[in-house]
This record gives structure tokens, sequence and C-alpha cells, in this order.
């Protein structure tokens, strides 16, 4: 008759093997050392024993196990983190007003005796059909705030510890050891998929170089004023597309048609033409 504890043992230490590639897939290469014996020749600073006893393999489990779920904690910490800081975009409409070539668009003196001339400019634009708009710039919910999150969404259960005086049975503690990989197991799949639909959203987003144009003190600038009226000037801010200075700022956006889910133009964090 088949001993199940000869049988479970080794399933248990695989299942330990996946639950950490798949963590460790997500944003570390700590799970080199977090394999039994059978996948790789234990040496001088491996874990695993030198034997296929259960015991000796089950007291290494029972060492590397709460050490992998430290690690997954952490990237829980960064994967929440990171949904939480999503849920606080809002994204505003941004349109390129004007010709690059100066030909229309809104007029600008520089008061350098060139006279008035025609400047391309960046506008909220409300009125455009959403999904036509050049840019969706981002900015922050007002009061968008959240709580710490919990690594593990919960605590361990009580049951996968030993409450009892005595040491549990072996059979007992591969029991407890596989409950405590399957919950491993499905935190680490959770952070594949918050990976992988960051990596969506970050493949979309672009940066765009923006200059501040005209006098902050409003000596020369946008010509800016009521109807009728003489017009004073203002600073604007305008896409940088000069190869001679860097620009003031660069911006995150959505650039185009760029959303994602969809196939966007251009690579991550590539900076418009």
């Amino acid at each position: 008759m088949t001993n199940p504890l000869t049988s479970r043992w080794p399933r248990l230490a695989l299942a330990l093997v996946c639950g950490a590639t798949l963590s460790f897939g997500f944003g570390g290469s700590a799970a080199s050392d977090a394999r039994p014996h059978q996948a790789v020749a234990a040496g001088e600073d491996s874990p695993w024993p030198r034997t296929n006893a259960p015991s000796p393999n089950i007291r290494a489990l029972r060492r590397q196990l709460p050490r992998l779920e430290r690690q997954v904690e952490l990237m829980e910490e960064s994967a929440e983190n990171a949904e939480d800081w999503m849920t606080c975009i809002r994204y505003v409409p941004v349109n390129e007003l004007g010709d690059r070539d100066r030909q229309s668009g809104y007029l600008y003196d520089e008061r350098d005796g060139t006279g008035v001339g025609f400047v391309d400019g960046l506008a909220v634009d409300r009125h455009r059909r959403a999904g036509r708009e050049d840019y969706l710039f981002m900015t922050f919910r007002g009061g968008c705030r959240s709580d710490n999150p919990q690594p593990g969404g919960t605590a361990e259960p009580a049951s996968v510890r030993a409450t009892s005086a005595g040491r549990p049975s072996l059979l007992r503690q591969v029991g407890l050891l596989e409950h405590k990989v399957r919950r491993l197991s499905m935190r680490s799949q959770r952070l594949e998929t918050i990976s992988e639909r960051f990596d969506e959203w970050e493949s979309c987003v672009s940066w765009v170089p923006v200059t501040e144009l005209g006098d902050p003190d409003q000596k020369f600038g946008f010509l800016f004023g009521p109807m009728g009226g003489w017009p004073g000037y203002r600073a604007a801010l305008h896409i940088d597309r000069s190869d001679w200075d860097d620009p003031d700022y660069m911006f995150l956006a959505l650039v185009g048609g760029d959303r994602p889910g969809r196939q966007c133009q251009d690579e991550p964090g590539e900076a418009v033409d």
C-alpha cells in the first residue's frame, strides 16, 4: 500500500516551486533557491537537504515558505499602491490649436521688434468628440486618498498554523503546507493579473515635451484680453519640437488614439516628434 506521506511531499515541493516561479515572475528573481533538491544539486548555500527523506525536506519547506510569503507581501504592497494610484487618475482632453508653420493660431508678440505673429498652443478642449483629442493629459482627482494596503488581503487563517502543544504529524504538516502553498499560488496569480494590467496601460503612455512661451510678468507673450479691449500679454504652453533647447516640462499623456486595450502607436515613454 502506498504511503500517503511519501507520495504527497514531492507534489508539495513541486507546488512550492510553481508558486515561487509565478510570484517572482512579477518583480523579482529570488526564487532561484526555492527549489527542491531534485531540481538542482544541493550545494553549500542550498536550503534543501541531500536526502529524499520526508522529515528534513518538510523542515526545509517550512523554512522557505515564510520567506516566499514575505516577498509576495512586499510585491502586493507595490501592486495595490499602483492600483490605488491608477484609480486616482483623471484624464483632461487637450488639443494643439494653430499651425506649426505659423500661418494661423494664437497671436504672439515677442516684443523684440519682429512684430506680432501666429504660434500654436495647447488648450483644454471639451467640445471635440471623445476619442479625437490630440492628447489626454493626466491629473489626480481632488481628495483622492487610500488607506494603507493590507498585504494578502486578510490574515492567514488560524488553521494553517500548529496550535496544539505538540508537533503535528508529518502527514498533518504536509496538509498545512499544501494549504499555504495554494494560497500563495492564488496570490501570485493575482499579482500577475495586476502586472499585466499596468503593462497594458504603461505601453500606451508617451512623454510630451512642453515649454512655456511668454513672460509670467506679462511683459510679452500671447495676446490676451477682453473683446473690444486692448490686449495684454500672457504666458501659455505649447508642444516643444525645437532641437536647440530642452523643454520646460515632460508630461505623461495618451497621445492621439492611444488607449489601453488598443494597439498603441507609440512605444512606452516615447516623446512626441
